[in-house]
This record gives C-alpha cells, sequence and structure tokens, in this order.
C-alpha cells in the first residue's frame, strides 16, 4: 500500500511568506503616499494657478486687482471679490459690496442677516487637500464660517509693512488698488498668492500646542505703532486657532500673508489689534506653493534665504532677483 501526503505549509514557512509580505508592503506603503501628495500637490498648485488667472481677468477688467475692503476690518477680502472668475458668479451675485459684512461694536460684531449661509460655503478652489484641518470656524457666535488655503501677498513685513492699514509694499492691503504698472520689480519676481495651513480650531490655548496652525496673540500699545521685530518676541497672552478661517473676510490673519517669517517658520504667527505677522505654511515635503504675479506657480523650499524671501513678498524694492530661487 502506498501512503499518500498532502502536500501543506509548514508553520515556519508561513511565517516567511507573512514576513516577506510584511517587508513589500513596508517598501511599497511610503511609494504609493509619495505619489498620493505628489497628487495633492498638483491639486494644490493648479487651485493656486487658477486663483491667479481670475486675479489676472480681474485686472484686466478693472484695471487693478481686487482690493481687500478698507473702510474697517469688517469688510470683503480680496479673494472673495474673484468669485465671479472662478466660476462662482452665482456665489458672488449674493454679496452686496456696499453693505458691510458685519455691524456692531468691534469687540463683538455681528453677521448681516442673511449672510450666514454665504460665509459658512466652502469652496474646492480655495482649499489645498494636502491640508487635514478643518475648513471650517465657528466663531464665539456660533457662525460657522468656511476658510481658506491661499492668501494674498501683503508685503515683506518688516518694521510696519505688516500692517494691512496702509500700503505694505506688497500686492495686497487695505483698499490698495495695485495695477500691474505698480509691479516694478516685475511680475516673474513678485508673489501674488502663497498658500498657508487652516488654524487647529477648538478652544484657545494659555500654552503653545501646535506652532504651525495655532496665532500667537499679544497685547500692548495701539494698533500699527509696534513693529513686527518687537511683536514676534513679547509673550503671549494666548493661542487661537483661528487662523485661515474666514474666506470671505478682510482681516488679515484670515487671508493676508507676508514675508516676515520663512516658508514653514518653527515659530507661530502673530496678531495684534487684528493686524498679523503671518507666513507661508504647508504640508507638502520641503517647500511651499506660491503664485507670481506674471501667473506662474511655483514650489519654494522652506531654506529659501529670508532677505530673498522677503524680497519677493516687496513690489517695487527696486532689487530684481536675475534668477528665482529655489
Amino acid at each position: 500500500m502506498k501512503t499518500k501526503h498532502r502536500m501543506a505549509f509548514t508553520l515556519v514557512e508561513l511565517l516567511v511568506v507573512i514576513a516577506i509580505i510584511g517587508v513589500l508592503v513596508g517598501l511599497l506603503l511610503p511609494a504609493v503616499q509619495a505619489a498620493r501628495e505628489a497628487a495633492r500637490r498638483m491639486q494644490c498648485s493648479n487651485n493656486l494657478k487658477q486663483l491667479a488667472l481670475a486675479a489676472h481677468n480681474y485686472e484686466s477688467t478693472f484695471q487693478t486687482f481686487p482690493d481687500p475692503a478698507a473702510d474697517s476690518l469688517y469688510g470683503y477680502s480680496a479673494q472673495a471679490k474673484l468669485l465671479p472668475y472662478i466660476e462662482q458668479a452665482n456665489l458672488g451675485d449674493l454679496i452686496d459690496y456696499s453693505r458691510p459684512l458685519l455691524t456692531g461694536a468691534a469687540n463683538a460684531p455681528d453677521l448681516n442677516t442673511g449672510m450666514e449661509p454665504l460665509v459658512g460655503q466652502a469652496l474646492s478652489v480655495f482649499v489645498c487637500p494636502s491640508d487635514p484641518g478643518s475648513v471650517y470656524y465657528d466663531d464665539d457666535s456660533d457662525v460657522r464660517w468656511a476658510g481658506l488655503n491661499y492668501m494674498v501677498n501683503a508685503g515683506p513685513g518688516v518694521g510696519l509693512s505688516y500692517c494691512s492699514r496702509s500700503d505694505t509694499d506688497g500686492m495686497f492691503w487695505r483698499g490698495s488698488n495695485v495695477r500691474f504698472a505698480d509691479i516694478t520689480d516685475g511680475t516673474s519676481n513678485t508673489i501674488l498668492l502663497a498658500e498657508t495651513l487652516l488654524g487647529m480650531r477648538g478652544d484657545d490655548t494659555t500654552s503653545l500646542v501646535d506652532h504651525r496652525t495655532q496665532i500667537k496673540r499679544v497685547s500692548g500699545g495701539g494698533p500699527c505703532a509696534a513693529t513686527a521685530e518687537s511683536l514676534v518676541v513679547r509673550s503671549a497672552t494666548r493661542y487661537e486657532g483661528r487662523r485661515a478661517g474666514q474666506w470671505i473676510r478682510n482681516i488679515t490673519y484670515h487671508t493676508f500673508i507676508n514675508g516676515f517669517f520663512p516658508p514653514n517658520a518653527d515659530v507661530p504667527d502673530v496678531s495684534h489689534h487684528g493686524e498679523a505677522v503671518s507666513g507661508s505654511r504647508s504640508q507638502h515635503p520641503s517647500g511651499v506653493n506660491l503664485a507670481l504675479a506674471d501667473g506662474s506657480v511655483r514650489l519654494v523650499a522652506e531654506t529659501i534665504d529670508l532677505d530673498t524671501w522677503r524680497l519677493l513678498h516687496n513690489r517695487h524694492d527696486g532689487q530684481v532677483l536675475s534668477n528665482f530661487p529655489n
């Protein structure tokens, strides 16, 4: 009689196969994640490109780039004025720019009637898919706002040039009305928009939790009286997660960035009386996306020379860069 033997894996062989599969997964997972991030970064770049072209079309129509409302901190942002040029004309038609966005006391403003559905409308063209943060921000009045990742260039940020109440040397301040002719350093050497990160949201904290997504609130003195250099070394009264929380509003830490901090700085942005020393940040490896005034989009390394970075935020400093830095 012949004995029949069944072919089967031994325990040792099974463990070897599992180990091999584990090694392969470990090798492939970073590549898959890198491919996904590359796709997200490409979408982020495409959003910036669309916004830059929208700003060009706006300038062609009105002979000026969209100007954030000049009257108060409670007016409309430059981004809001781009709505008709990013296929959001129906949404833009709901905004009456002659009517203030908010009314009432500065420390407790009220949203104008009928605006709540509009301010809470999240737009995909305003959001970078690499950012895992919440696009929504709920204020103290339980109004839900929608934020954005793409902010307009408010200047180099040094000295008092972070203050949006007057000419910042950048492309935008409240009531700016900058034209192509005003970019004397050249459109290929001047930042138009750049990306940043959504805030951490949630309650304020007394100690810093995440320097990338919180704002350091400081006090003392009047608005736009202290230099950026003095503000950033002041002690915090609290840390807030509201940054980049309202795409429609012209308050600085919601819709403006400047060049005081390098990309992906290791310290938080600083806010004082509604003005902010606010930098460009991203979740991309080693850099941030930005759109230049000529409409091109670039990924700039976070190791860029800080003086060069600030020059890119100044539209008319007279120091033209011969080669765009990486």
